[in-house]
């Protein structure tokens, strides 16, 4: 195989500039065959992104001889279903986070791909983003020291609703409000440039009544390494912050996760900025490496569990429970 073929089922506002022209543009890789229900505006979304094929059926992406690999985009509640589906005709799946609406789904999505033999990537792409592999690079290497502690704090206020997803703040469709959507990015990549974590405790609720879901959560982090930190998440604040703060013996570093202000390097009394401009595809790093893997030149993990931890944890944080790690 020198090209994967992707088709994609699903065609909202998170892939007009963020994954489906990168899947155009990475060496490799080229998206032949898009669906949605809306035939209206499938037409119109083929037409603008120059995809040749579309459909308004699944089936016809996933019975397609022609197609490789199959991108998820629909809402949460479709992530399993579409997965299984997937699987069970021998096609790669990469699919949008959070995974699913529960570990249940998850589990079942690692288990059906794990059985048929086909790689599952979840879409959590700021592993893949200069920005972090330069930031895990320096908690990592002992540019800090001996990294002892971590903080993370984000607030913002009630969101309005999306018209382009009007299924967000769902319990039902979404599985947790912005915990589920954006806190699965944040606790994704606190994992990811911490590693492996050992224990976690949390706490939430919905203290506006905004919404059915919980609008404040809590958790105590603790990581193989000794490492341990806070995560305090309000969706129902006045102001607007996004950062984390981790701690060594020697230096620290700050940064935010869901935006793009340079890292902060603090060491020798000096404050060093560190500028990674934002992609234009946020996508593109990711999709690179998944594409590379399934053509065997990089070895991306294609089993899931990261993702699957990543879904253990939120569902822990948002039932007021704990999460130990599996030995």
């Amino acid at each position: 195989m020198e090209t994967v073929r992707f088709g994609m089922i699903g065609a909202g506002s998170v892939t007009e500039k963020k994954s489906a022209p990168a899947l155009q543009k990475v060496p490799g890789s080229s998206l032949e065959f898009v669906m949605r229900r809306d035939r209206e505006k499938l037409e119109d979304y083929a037409r603008r992104h120059g995809v040749s094929k579309f459909t308004a059926r699944y089936e016809d992406i996933l019975e397609d001889p022609d197609i490789d690999a199959v991108y998820i985009a629909t809402p949460p509640d479709s992530h399993a279903f579409y997965t299984l589906e997937a699987a069970r005709r021998g096609k790669a799946v990469y699919v949008e986070k959070p995974m699913a609406r529960t570990v249940p789904e998850a589990e079942g999505m690692v288990r059906a791909c794990r059985e048929a033999g086909v790689p599952l990537f979840v879409a959590y792409y700021r592993r893949a983003q200069p920005r972090f592999l330069k930031a895990r690079e320096l908690i990592m290497d002992g540019s800090l020291g001996d990294v002892r502690s971590f903080q993370y704090l984000f607030a913002c206020p009630v969101p309005e609703d999306d018209p382009a997803r009007p299924w967000l703040l769902s319990r039902e469709k979404a599985g947790g409000g912005l915990l589920y959507d954006i806190g699965s990015h944040m606790i994704d990549s606190i994992i990811f440039l911490l590693g492996e974590p050992e224990e976690v405790v949390g706490r939430s609720a919905n203290l506006s009544r905004a919404r059915d879901t919980e609008d404040l959560s809590s958790a105590l982090m603790r990581f193989v390494s000794g490492v341990q930190g806070t995560v305090q998440l309000s969706f129902s604040a006045a102001q607007a912050i996004d950062r984390l703060w981790v701690s060594g013996s020697r230096g620290s570093l700050t940064l935010s996760i869901m935006g793009y202000e340079p890292l902060l390097w603090e060491h020798d009394g000096l404050t060093e900025p560190i500028d990674f401009p934002r992609p234009e595809h946020v996508q593109q790093p990711l999709i690179e490496r998944v594409v590379n893997t399934l053509l065997g030149r990089d070895h991306l993990d294609a089993t899931g569990a990261s993702a699957l931890q990543t879904q253990e944890i939120l569902e822990a944080i948002d039932r007021s429970g704990s999460w130990v790690r599996h030995t």
